[in-house]
């Protein structure tokens, strides 16, 4: 009767165990999901905010041709115009040249430049971007 006894306190060991070991599976998905609906979340919140923020026909560049050309009285450049021409001449190899620029214009960086004087900045930019 000893063997029985050992044998049923076995089993209920084995289902304890068990039992347990389906809490921790259970745990464990119910954790995935929420991992899984909070990323999906942030990542939806992410890609709306870049909406947002950027707008791809206003923040690129367009080709303007001859014609069309505006004066520099009639041209008005906006920062975020400046701030995107003003990097790909930083990452084309001219950092410091932009840089130098900058501190010209009296700023240490570019959202310390003068909205005024946006339009100078750009042209003596481009003469950079053109000489390289």
């Amino acid at each position: 009767m000893v063997r029985r006894n050992d044998s049923q306190s076995k089993k209920d060991e084995e289902v304890k165990t068990m039992d347990k070991m389906f809490e921790l599976i259970n745990s464990l998905n119910a954790l995935t999901k929420a991992v899984t609906a909070l990323t999906e979340k942030i990542t939806s919140e992410y890609l709306n905010t870049f909406e947002t923020i950027y707008d791809s026909e206003k923040d690129e560049p367009q080709e303007i041709t001859a014609k069309e050309q505006p004066t520099p009285e009639q041209q008005t450049v906006t920062f975020v115009e400046l701030r995107s021409r003003l990097s790909e001449i930083s990452r084309n190899g001219h950092t410091a040249e932009v840089k130098e620029l900058l501190r010209k214009f009296g700023a240490d960086k570019l959202s310390d430049v003068a909205e005024s004087d946006y339009t100078a900045l750009l042209a003596e930019a481009e003469v950079i971007a053109n000489a390289g």
